[in-house]
């Protein structure tokens, strides 16, 4: 029989050592979006109502930091260009967050509504807003088609006149090159013929939509008297008025430029200045108009 001392004594296998695992590190948080800050549309930072007599150009707006729209529109696109791009999804996703916001807002209205709406006012409100659009277009008739006239000139022109710019951006080029012209009175013909672009661009379509803005509160104040001493008409034929004296300064600036077609170019003007002189004669007023923020005392 085996000794007792001498089965204690006897070694054990050794155990296997297993390899530590590490501790696990806790998972990173996914940073959080930030907060959509409210902003007070009666902070006295902002100008009231600037935005209903502008042209919607806010990258050349020097009241764009005191407008509460411009504000808004910057919390929700913020700086990120892909989101203000119409064709890519970072932009359907923020439109669909503005749409949720706005509906939100609407609910929250509803639910504090005292009354259930009245099918029948509703109704009668539709019917009106129709009768107002239907007077809008006999009253302006003259001036919406001249607006629509002058858009399909400035395609036309631009389509027949593609090859301008390029011919005389390498004209530029050459001139820098034999040393006629300077590279800063190069840049700043460039700098010229971009600006009278984008300005006629800009307006094209723009007078147009003022036009019918315009025509419809004319209507709107002479068949509602407790209305009519806001003379919204007036300040939105003046924002069409001065798109039309810039469009026509542009077109002026190109005629400089392109001598060669300065023909073509008049006769868009004159449709142009057509259109100015009939809508200041049915709103006579209008260049009187106070813009909050623009025409104020600085």
């Amino acid at each position: 029989m085996p000794d007792k001392r001498a089965r204690k004594s006897a070694k054990k296998p050794a155990a296997k050592k297993t390899a530590k695992k590490p501790a696990k590190k806790p998972a990173a948080r996914k940073p959080r979006a930030p907060r959509k800050r409210m902003l007070d549309p009666n902070d006295p930072h902002f100008i009231p109502g600037i935005f209903n007599y502008c042209d919607r150009w806010c990258e050349r707006c020097e009241f764009s930091h005191r407008c509460h729209n411009f504000a808004e529109n910057e919390l929700y696109f913020g700086e990120d260009p892909e989101a203000r791009d119409v064709t890519n999804p970072k932009f359907q996703k923020t439109l669909k967050r503005i749409y949720a916001d706005a509906q939100k807002i609407l609910d929250a209205a509803l639910a504090k509504a005292t009354t259930v709406p009245d099918p029948n006012a509703i109704e009668a409100a539709a019917a009106h807003e129709k009768h107002v659009e239907r007077r809008a277009r006999a009253i302006g008739q003259k001036e919406t088609k001249l607006a629509i006239t002058y858009a399909h000139m400035v395609d036309e022109w631009f389509n027949n006149e593609l090859r301008l710019p390029l011919e005389h951006v390498q004209d530029l080029e050459r001139r820098v090159e034999t040393g006629e012209v300077s590279v800063a009175t190069a840049k700043g013909d460039l700098v010229r013929l971009n600006d009278c672009v984008e300005v006629i661009r800009w307006y094209q379509h723009f007078i147009f939509v003022k036009l019918g803005r315009a025509f419809s509160s004319l209507v709107e104040e002479q068949e509602r008297p407790e209305i009519a001493h806001e003379k919204d008409s007036d300040g939105t034929a003046k924002v069409a008025l001065i798109s039309m004296d810039r469009s026509i300064e542009a077109w002026s600036a190109l005629s400089e430029m392109f001598p060669q077609k300065a023909d073509s170019i008049l006769e868009i003007q004159v449709v142009l200045s057509r259109l100015r002189t009939s809508l200041s004669a049915k709103f006579p007023e209008a260049r009187k108009f106070i813009r909050p923020g623009f025409d104020e005392p600085r």
